[in-house]
């Protein structure tokens, strides 16, 4: 269980954020699985300061993957998955998407990741465009951006 609040960024009149805050208690389970595959979900509600501007929002997230691992879980690993999103505006028709996507590491201690993946939508697709979705992730506790990129 946790929570988060997303402070109001950007400027809204060129079209950036949306200015408002966004209040989001939220539950998370994951579960390892046999062959090294994995299971997780994500489930909360999204509450925005200004109900004129936005309505509530429940959401479910759902991924399954696996991941493989050279060097016996010590070298670069690859995690392919594929993950589905439920959301529900308060009042309004449910929106369903599918996210295939791939997350590799690019350190040897693996404490720096890629992710690609592309959004697609599976309900309303023509109103509602495919979204090509990137991130990186340093867990910098275990080592500089640049350290461990090749094991010795």
């Amino acid at each position: 269980m946790g929570g988060e609040v997303a402070f109001p960024t950007g400027k809204e009149d060129r079209g950036l954020g949306n200015g408002y805050h966004i209040y989001e208690p939220f539950a998370m389970f994951g579960q390892a699985l046999p062959r090294s595959s994995f299971l997780q979900l994500h489930g909360g509600l999204e509450i925005p300061s200004n109900g004129n501007k936005a309505p509530r929002e429940a959401y479910l997230r759902t991924a399954f993957g696996f991941t493989q691992a050279a060097d016996s879980g010590f070298g670069r690993s690859w995690s392919p998955q594929v993950e589905l999103l439920w959301a529900r505006p308060f009042g309004e028709h449910s929106e369903w998407d599918v996210v295939p996507q791939l997350q590799v590491s690019l350190s040897g201690l693996q404490h720096v990741l890629v992710n690609v993946g592309l959004r697609i939508p599976v309900k309303q697709p023509e109103s509602r465009a495919r979204t090509l979705m990137v991130y990186l992730l340093w867990d910098w506790f275990d080592g500089g951006l640049t350290s461990n990129w090749r094991r010795r």
